[in-house]
């Protein structure tokens, strides 16, 4: 696995701006090359109703002139031979995960939401979307805001786990990533309290019961995996646990699956926007890609064939 090809989606709010530091960090540890990708949208109002359905093409070209401008003007401390810089105008959410899929894209690194003048991209909603939609691990980072994010080095990852079929792929790229960082990896299971008191009469028998049956089935999954990391069984509110355990470890990055299993032991899922709004570090969401997307680490010759074949998506252009 390499981090070769990295999308940073960017809408000049605060937080995108706070972001550049990280995605500059990963780019110059593995010589990655940037796609900078702005999409900017057309008012709704613009385009009038039924009997005025035309746009003012004058007014569109300002706006669409002022996006590739604001888009010249964002600089990343690379050098020019790592960076493109591309406009979209559409549905960034779609315009993003679209963008992904069609250009063999190994790590999207992307804000939780932005408060710029563009206000509709990197928000909650949008984010979430691109999440769902992606095809390769995003990298969120919901306190890039904070000082010195990404300052330290990462030495430590924390890989928060469901136990179910999702799992085991989630492990063993878990175990890719600490030696992609040369870093020293733990997982955690965690246990909500409220899936253990269905009854007061159950509770003492539930309570050992769902422990015990996590650990047995998480030893089982390491073994298929082929890793032998420490793990923790913990229980409690999962977003603050993992918070928890990722300061009191001094955790660098949260590894977090984002698959769609809902099991027994399977609710980490429903929880994922929360632990990487809470999460002290940043967090890279990671699900199985489908058969038919290919890394670039793996081929060079796909993206070259599809920038032949394929002519780039309408609204769509480098800059």
């Amino acid at each position: 696995m390499k981090f070769e090809h990295i999308l940073f989606p960017v809408d000049f709010s605060e937080r995108t701006i706070l972001l550049k530091s990280e995605v500059e960090s990963i780019a110059q540890r593995f010589g990655s090359k940037v796609t900078v990708l702005h999409v900017f949208e057309i008012p709704a109002a613009w385009y009038g109703t039924a009997e005025a359905p035309t746009i003012n093409m004058e007014c569109f070209q300002v706006f669409a002139d002022s996006a590739r401008e604001s888009l010249k003007n964002f600089k990343l401390d690379l050098p020019a031979g790592q960076v493109e810089k591309a406009l979209a105008e559409g549905d960034p959410a779609w315009q993003i995960a679209n963008w992904e899929r069609e250009h063999a894209v190994d790590l999207l690194m992307m804000g939780t939401r932005g408060y710029g003048r563009l206000q509709g991209l990197l928000l909650g909603s949008v984010a979430a979307k691109v999440m769902h939609d992606a095809q390769c691990p995003v990298w969120t980072d919901g306190g890039s805001h904070l000082p010195g994010a990404l300052q330290n080095r990462i030495d430590n990852i924390l890989c928060a786990v469901d136990i179910d079929g999702e799992t085991l792929p989630l492990l063993r790229f878990a175990d890719e990533v600490s030696r992609l960082f040369s870093a020293k990896l733990q997982v955690v299971h965690c246990i909500p309290e409220a899936g253990t008191r269905p009854s007061k009469y159950f509770d003492f028998d539930l309570r050992r019961y769902l422990p015990e049956g996590a650990r047995i089935e998480l030893t089982k999954l390491q073994r298929e995996a082929g890793t032998h990391f420490e793990a923790s069984i913990v229980g409690g509110d999962i977003a603050k646990t993992i918070r928890e355990v990722a300061l009191q470890n001094k955790v660098g990055l949260v590894v977090l699956g984002k698959g769609k299993s809902q099991h027994l032991f399977g609710r980490l899922r429903t929880h994922a926007y929360q632990i990487i709004h809470d999460a002290p570090c940043p967090v890279l969401s990671y699900c199985p890609a489908p058969p038919s997307h290919t890394s670039s680490s793996y081929s060079g010759e796909h993206l070259s064939q599809s920038a032949k074949a394929a002519p780039p998506p309408i609204g769509s252009s480098p800059l």
